[in-house]
């Protein structure tokens, strides 16, 4: 057989060398930190979205939508998406390329309080893809009320009727960046094998989030007292986080079963309910959800989002209400990881860390290496066959 050649690397961002940020190399790192000091971020503007879209074939051309051959593997597993936005729609579109597919399925969710710029730029840009629509029903997302719930439950009500097809659902906010190829996602899902990928924290609970009641009163949530009830069918509460990975099964008992909407309607009035209903769910046998793991939630690994929170980890970014985010520093770990995606980045700070990675999993789809399955097979949550 003939010697397989791999493309040469290719380099999309030409004012520093990402190999080398990525590789850890202390010399381009401060390189680039220096650029990053005196050069802003070249921003694209929700009008200039807006004039692009006029022509839906030009825009897919410039934008790379139509960039990536698919193989079968990939057509045989179409994935679903929701991204929920508020701002920065060039983000939010570079989000949507990163994971961009013709044959998966993308709900974009746009806060009813957004600009109406932001609005209609990402209709317009929607309107341009036939895979990709905006969520049939808005909410007006409030931090730590169950608006945030609603917003990836309506997304998922439209995706099960858009296709019988796709096979996973994974929840995205629009300042999160993969870590895998579109051809990664599929051979780790294929083999989660129906199981979900959802975290599960059942010590270090926050009691006063979930033992008393909260309304959204004069633009704050308050406390208005105890709640009385306890959770439905004995079930235990059980903490995780507001992004996961959501077999079909998961998806179809969210949205139609009894047993998952007496869950919801109890913990519509707590504290963040979105951190802890598809944990409940997910951790509770008596409950049944498909693709639930029966085991201690807490000696599984959870791997739908990395998320670093200093000073249990490092941080070469700034911390923000205590996570991180993202510099050229953090690359040379976030590209070893073993999550799909990483949270979070902003399209103005150090952001010669996304411009890097955007091209790393450019490359790495370009020209794939082999996949080592060993990590994802051990699992203890995944569905053996």
């Amino acid at each position: 057989m003939a010697k397989y050649h791999f493309p040469p690397f290719l380099r999309i961002n030409r004012k520093v060398n990402c190999r080398k940020i990525i590789e850890g190399d202390e010399e381009e790192i401060a390189k680039a930190n220096r650029y990053m000091k005196f050069n802003q971020p070249k921003r694209i503007t929700g009008e200039e979205y807006i004039a692009e879209t006029n022509n839906c074939n030009n825009f897919v051309n410039r934008y790379q939508y139509d960039a990536y051959t698919v193989i079968e593997e990939e057509r045989e597993f179409p994935i679903a998406f929701s991204v929920l936005t508020f701002k920065d729609v060039d983000q939010t579109e570079r989000l949507l390329r990163s994971i961009y597919r013709p044959h998966n399925f993308y709900c974009i969710h746009i806060d009813n309080s957004s600009s109406e710029e932001l609005h209609q730029a990402l209709r317009k840009i929607a309107n341009c893809l036939s895979n990709v629509f905006i969520v049939s029903k808005t909410e007006d997302v409030i931090y730590n009320h169950v608006s945030r719930l609603r917003a990836d439950i309506n997304c998922m009500t439209d995706l099960l009727s858009k296709s019988n097809n796709w096979k996973y659902f994974i929840n995205l906010p629009h300042q999160q960046f993969p870590l895998k190829t579109n051809l990664e996602m599929v051979k780790i899902l294929k083999i989660y094998n129906g199981a979900n990928d959802i975290e599960g924290i059942t010590s270090r609970l926050k009691y006063y989030q979930f033992k008393y009641s909260y309304e959204f009163i004069n633009n704050t949530l308050k406390c208005i007292g105890p709640k009385n009830e306890k959770l439905p069918y004995n079930a235990n509460i059980v903490k995780g986080s507001t992004y996961g990975i959501f077999s079909r099964e998961f998806v179809k008992y969210v949205i139609y079963d009894k047993k998952a909407k007496a869950v919801l309607k109890y913990v519509e009035d707590i504290e963040s309910p979105d951190e802890y209903y598809w944990a409940t769910l997910n951790h509770n046998e008596i409950l049944k959800a498909p693709g639930r793991f029966t085991g201690n939630p807490e000696k599984k690994p959870w791997l739908a989002t990395y998320a670093s929170w200093p000073p249990r980890d490092r941080c070469h970014g700034k911390i923000v209400r205590e996570i991180c985010i993202y510099g050229v520093g953090d690359l040379n770990e976030l590209v070893s990881r073993k999550e799909l995606f990483a949270n979070k980045f902003y399209p103005d700070y150090q952001y010669l860390a996304m411009d890097c990675l955007e091209e790393y999993i450019h490359n790495k789809t370009l020209s794939p290496v082999p996949f080592d399955s060993f990590y994802y097979r051990e699992l203890p949550f995944i569905t053996k066959s």
